[in-house]
């Protein structure tokens, strides 16, 4: 142990000697098994040779002390670093404390103080419990060796499918498994995933800790297209690293003026542009060509922007969504963290196929509002029928801390909480059908086929997630909603509008988005 710690400390002074950038070791990852097992793992990126785990359980390390489980990990396995223990029983609200080491370009690197506490298990792979239990047979599997430090391990490997690597994984998306239905942990569930029903609640469906340097494609899609109908935001969606980032764990959102953008890539602004082949949106339609010239909402937007979704990935009807986020503190913004349908199966036009919003907040004044619920239909008569806003949003500090954004979604219910304080609730049989919804005297438009789906009915198909940024647009920051402070620059019917937002904050971009990045720590889904 004296060497080892000889060791980091020498790697250090020779970094600052040779002003050698430093280098953050990634955080680790860690996962409990049930009945017994877990596993820590950080991404491999080139220049790693070594990933040493120290850890003890429910009482703090000593400095750098071993540890009763310390182990050296020389190979990478599916991409990733990663420490197996097999024998170690964890039970929920146990403490592992831990150090991690790393070997990167000659010299060390710790992780110090990590603290983790069991709060689930997770579910692993039909796959993975046959491997577990020939291992623990003596009949194949990995190698391992048993002693003080904490029983079998695995010497060098990743893990099974149920562990997140950075290329994804198709079948179980980012880090979910299969819970093994020969035990009698598997509780029926009503979610489907991709159009197939799950068998067990609890189970992960999707996970994402964003721990590589750019997005999986094999779990989301990037929008690279103009916003449109209805809302009209006024931002153009791309992906680029100037706007959407993976760094440290997480996804970071920030915009930028779509003039320095165009400047950047030598493009005039004021003539027609088209995104081309790569444009997610309709071909030849306003979602992918525009014209630098218009005055009108068909004009470039002002602003450059994020979006991503798992729709060409991950689907799923019924579950329990869990989103851990800071949200952005500027005037005229809004974070996209909602659910959106697969089909139109109840009408195209103005979110008459149901939109559900996890987390939408805006600032006015000093104070900012979190809402949360569901949207039947985009026009401002019914827009805000099933939404909720938070009463305690203040003590929150929501621009400033991260908190975990969940919606559950059942067969009977909706309902959305920020860190498990529950704030709005739909539910068909105490408040009635949303096709029998009625303002002023007025049904909404869609009725007909509403009556034709079940009780919950537009939201009784599979959705998919869609994280990203919004600003400004003819819809969610409505006239007569507050008094707004500062004044609302735009009028929603202005033709002029994008641009008239524009001027009121072009010369003092940096300060108007001073706290306006979107971070988002994490997203999962779970079924129920």
């Amino acid at each position: 142990m004296c060497q080892l710690r000889f060791i980091v400390v020498m790697g250090y002074i020779i970094a600052m000697a040779l002003g050698i950038p430093h280098y953050e070791v990634p955080k680790a990852k860690i996962v409990v098994y049930y009945p017994k097992g877990f596993e820590v793992s950080i991404p491999h990126e080139e220049g790693i040779t070594l990933f040493a785990f120290h850890g003890k359980l429910n009482e703090e390390m000593e400095g750098l002390e071993a540890g009763t489980w310390s182990r050296d990990i020389v190979k990478t396995r599916n991409g990733r670093w990663s420490y197996h223990e097999r024998n170690a029983k964890l039970r929920i609200g146990d403490t592992l404390y831990y150090w991690t080491y790393v070997i990167y370009n000659g010299l060390g690197y710790r992780e110090d103080n990590g603290v983790f506490t069991v709060r689930e298990y997770a579910n692993y792979t039909t796959d993975a419990v046959e491997e577990r239990k020939h291992a623990e047979n003596g009949k194949g599997g990995s190698s391992s060796s048993s002693g003080s430090a904490g029983g079998s391990v695995d010497s060098d490997v990743v893990g099974s499918k149920g562990t997140s690597s950075g290329s994804g994984n198709s079948d179980t998306q980012g880090g979910a498994g299969v819970i093994d239905v020969r035990t009698d942990e598997c509780k029926p569930s009503q979610s489907y995933k991709n159009g197939r029903q799950q068998q067990c609640t609890n189970q992960l469906l999707f996970e994402d800790n964003f721990s590589g340097t750019q997005l999986s494609k094999d779990r989301w899609t990037v929008e690279e297209r103009f916003a449109t109908k209805p809302d009209q935001e006024f931002a153009l969606y791309l992906n680029v690293p100037e706007v959407l980032q993976v760094k440290n764990g997480m996804v970071r959102i920030y915009p930028e003026l779509t003039g320095n953008h165009f400047q950047q890539h030598n493009r005039p602004l004021n003539i027609k542009h088209d995104i081309g082949p790569r444009c997610t949106g309709r071909a030849n339609s306003e979602e992918c060509v525009r014209d630098g010239s218009a005055t009108t909402y068909l004009s470039i937007p002002p602003f450059v922007a994020a979006q991503f979704s798992t729709k060409e990935h991950f689907t799923f009807k019924y579950g329990r969504v869990e989103i851990r986020a800071k949200l952005p503190r500027a005037n005229w913004v809004f974070p996209q963290l909602w659910l959106q349908p697969v089909n139109d199966k109840y009408g195209v036009d103005d979110y008459q196929s149901g939109q559900m919003r996890i987390a939408f907040s805006y600032v006015n004044g000093t104070k900012m509002h979190l809402f949360g619920g569901l949207i039947v239909n985009a026009n401002s008569s019914w827009r805000w029928e099933k939404m909720c806003e938070f009463p305690n949003a203040q003590q929150l500090d929501l621009g400033n801390d991260f908190h975990v954004y969940t919606l559950i979604w059942t067969e009977e219910h909706i309902s959305v909480a920020v860190d498990n304080e529950v704030y709005c609730n739909f539910n068909p049989n105490s408040h009635g059908r949303l096709a029998n919804l009625n303002k002023d005297e007025l049904e909404l438009p869609n009725r007909d086929l509403l009556k034709k789906g079940s009780k919950m009915a537009p939201f009784d198909q599979e959705f998919y997630i869609t994280l990203g940024y919004g600003i400004g647009g003819v819809n969610d920051f409505n006239e007569g909603l507050y008094d707004w402070q500062p004044q609302k620059p735009w009028e929603n019917t202005n033709e002029r509008a994008m641009s008239t937002l524009l001027k009121a904050v072009e010369k003092n971009f940096d300060d108007w988005l001073e706290f306006g990045e979107l971070l988002i720590d994490y997203v999962r889904v779970y079924a129920i």
